[in-house]
């Protein structure tokens, strides 16, 4: 079974709980080493301060015979004190003065310091292991005044149990510490990451006030935090980008609801009065032809519109190849010469550049045509149409011209839009309003654009730009 993610506010919280054990962990073992170091320096310090005062005692003491132990430890023992410090004080024989170790085997045989020089912390060993660990100063010194002078050796030992018992406390201290730290820096965190993602919860609100009927809702960017105004702006263009896409699918849904009840509406009347009395067979078959005329008109709706449906769901595939643009030109020009006669329109056919199209023919046929078609269509008789061809840069253009009214200037915008028409009383009974945005969707296809200009000669231009070359 599939376990879900954990939350963003939970995931955060255990990262500041990780980082707080790490960070407080780092510290505190900083803490207890220095602690330590500094209690060690501490006490090998006091420890070649109570080596000194040995030595001045010892060379002080009465000249002439030795005092007994008991004497002799009375006086260093002021010296000493009660800090965990031990002595032993032994002639070069090894025979025994004073004392008061309690495991003679820290006295073992080491050179010691000589009586010219004054001892240092270099001297200072440790010995023994992790819990009897202690510090031993080594050296030598006079014992009685001038004339009955004698040189001894002495050691002063320091236990450091006293100051594991310390370091043993402040380590439990400094645990306890630490796991305080880490919960009281998990609950902050956690609260921090709850508020600081309260702008996030506002925004899953506010998408959750968006549907298709209600798509006017957007998100102030000035109101959220530095990190989210870029997240908000990209939401708000995504709505702008929703509600024009549904706009355009019910004005799409309207227009073609109302282009297909044109036609089925007719079918029904001609069929209605043609069923409300016998008719005879001339009749029928003038019905019959008319209601063909209909038919014909829904195959191109429905197969225009199933096109336009297809490359914009890239569901169609370009199949491009290596064109002559004045021969698929000129094929052209000669199949809409027959119909510019018809209605006493001009054409020509323009300079062609040499080089070669990249592009799928039929869907070039397709758009041209489209474009011849409408020029024929809004030319008076006595008019012009141009259909030519030239290189602009990285394009290869194919402009079609038209002379008379053609679109006014403010309907430039518009005439690529579906089921539009710039004069509806001049279209033709076939027209549907998608020829143009077929050419658009076509040109999109290719990678180019489609593009309408009215020239100072009053001239309606369509052109098709392509790219001159194909793309990686």
């Amino acid at each position: 079974m599939r376990r879900s993610p954990l939350s963003i506010s939970l995931r955060l919280g255990l990262l500041f709980a990780a980082i707080a054990a790490g960070v407080f962990g780092v510290v505190d073992a900083y803490l207890y080493q220095t602690l330590a170091t500094q209690m060690a320096q501490h006490d090998d310090a006091d420890l070649l301060n109570k080596g000194t005062l040995v030595r001045q005692l010892l060379r002080t003491l009465p000249a002439g015979g030795r005092m007994p132990e008991e004497q002799l430890q009375a006086v260093l023992a002021p010296v000493i004190g009660q800090e965990g410090v031990q002595l032993h004080v032994a002639l070069p024989d090894g025979q025994v003065l004073v004392s008061t170790m309690q495991d003679e085997h820290h006295a073992a045989a080491r050179a010691p310091v000589p009586l010219a020089r004054e001892p240092g912390p270099a001297d200072i060993v440790e010995v023994g292991g992790a819990s009897t660990s202690a510090h031993v100063l080594d050296m030598l010194a006079n014992y009685g005044g001038q004339g009955a002078r004698t040189e001894v050796r002495v050691q002063l030992l320091r236990v450091r149990s006293d100051r594991l018992d310390i370091l043993e406390r402040y380590r439990i201290d400094l645990l306890t510490a630490l796991g305080a730290g880490i919960l009281l820096a998990s609950a902050l965190g956690f609260w921090a990451v709850r508020s600081g993602l309260r702008p996030l919860r506002g925004m899953a609100a506010k998408a959750n006030d968006i549907h298709t009927h209600h798509l006017k809702t957007r998100l102030d960017p000035a109101s959220m935090p530095a990190e989210l105004r870029e997240l908000a702006t990209a939401f708000n263009e995504m709505l702008d980008r929703l509600e024009e896409g549904v706009e355009r699918l019910s004005g799409f849904a309207a227009d073609l609801a109302h282009d297909l009840r044109t036609p089925v509406n007719a079918l029904m009347m001609q069929t209605q009065v043609a069923l409300a009395q016998e008719r005879s067979a001339d009749e029928y078959q003038f019905l019959l032809a008319s209601n063909q005329e209909e038919y014909e008109r829904l195959s191109r709706l429905i197969e225009n519109t199933l096109f336009l449906a297809r490359a914009e769901n890239a569901q169609l595939a370009l199949s491009r190849e290596r064109l002559d643009i004045g021969h698929e030109l000129a094929l052209i020009a000669d199949y809409f010469e027959l119909l510019a006669e018809e209605k006493g329109v001009q054409m020509t056919l323009g300079a062609m550049p040499a080089e070669p199209l990249f592009a799928d023919p039929v869907l070039l046929r397709r758009a041209v045509n489209n474009l011849m078609s409408n020029a024929i269509i809004y030319t008076p008789p006595g008019g012009r149409v141009r259909l030519d061809a030239r290189t602009e840069g990285p394009w290869i253009t194919i402009a079609v011209a038209n002379s008379g009214d053609g679109v006014p200037s403010f309907d430039m915008e518009r005439v690529f839009d579906r089921y539009y028409q710039a004069d509806p009383a001049r279209a033709t009974g076939s027209s549907v309003g998608l020829g143009l945005p077929i050419v658009r969707v076509i040109m999109h296809l290719h990678g180019g654009s489609a593009h309408a200009e009215i020239r100072p000669g009053a001239d309606t231009v369509f052109s098709l730009r392509f790219p001159r070359h194909l793309p990686a």
